[in-house]
């Protein structure tokens, strides 16, 4: 996590802000792209829905539970917007949810206006998203560096890392490392291949390894020494 370039000693948000934005992508391409007589495509796009849904919602919990605070002792004057911020995204969310719900139970010939729409707010979504994030980047983490040392930051990101139950910790993996760098990849993997139990590792190993081209795979697995 820690910086390289000078710009920013620590960022909580990197990682997992690039898995959030290429489960995003994804699934409002495969949104675009699904024909609504097509049953197992359908089927296909509310299960993704689902996943990013999972990732959305669990980013937040973690907010909540270990960056407010934060945010409220470094950056009391940011709070506010973030918390605005954070209940826009979850009404939309819960939005999104009714509407894949919906799709998914409407019969073929009713589904062209419904996933219409949801195409159209996902990506709407999508767009408001970022901007959440890039505050979050651009404004909170950079307070937060000032208020805080690397250490502090380490800890609070080690700490999020280990709440996380390793089969969630896998639907994180599959988004978050095909979004990050190689050096970005042997910082997150290679920290969980000295900490993790070798059993638990080996779920983590395994859902990169699938998530990733086999040159890419084999470039973070001989730098991280696994």
């Amino acid at each position: 996590m820690g910086g390289t370039d000078g710009q920013m000693a620590w960022d909580l948000y990197r990682e997992v802000h690039k898995g959030l934005r290429y489960a995003l992508f994804g699934v409002t391409a495969q949104a675009g792209r699904t024909d609504a007589g097509d049953d197992a495509g359908v089927a296909a796009l509310v299960e993704e829905w689902g996943t990013v849904r999972f990732l959305l919602d669990g980013h937040h919990a973690h907010e909540d539970t270990y960056v407010d605070a934060l945010v409220q002792a470094h950056a009391a004057d940011l709070s506010d917007e973030l918390e605005a911020g954070h209940r826009t995204s979850d009404e939309a969310i819960a939005a999104l949810t009714a509407a894949a719900g919906a799709l998914a139970v409407a019969p073929a010939a009713d589904r062209w206006p419904l996933i219409r729409a949801f195409y159209l707010d996902l990506a709407d979504f999508t767009a408001l998203y970022l901007t959440h994030l890039r505050f979050e980047e651009d404004r909170v983490m950079p307070a937060l560096n000032a208020g805080m040392s690397d250490d502090e930051l380490a800890e609070v990101t080690g700490i999020i890392r280990g709440s996380v139950p390793p089969p969630d910790m896998c639907v994180f993996i599959r988004s978050m490392v095909p979004a990050m760098d190689l050096s970005e990849r042997v910082d997150m993997l290679g920290g969980m291949h000295q900490g993790a139990p070798p059993e638990i590792f080996e779920l983590f190993r395994a859902a990169a390894e699938g998530c990733l081209s086999e040159a890419d795979y084999r470039a973070v697995a001989d730098a991280a020494g696994f």
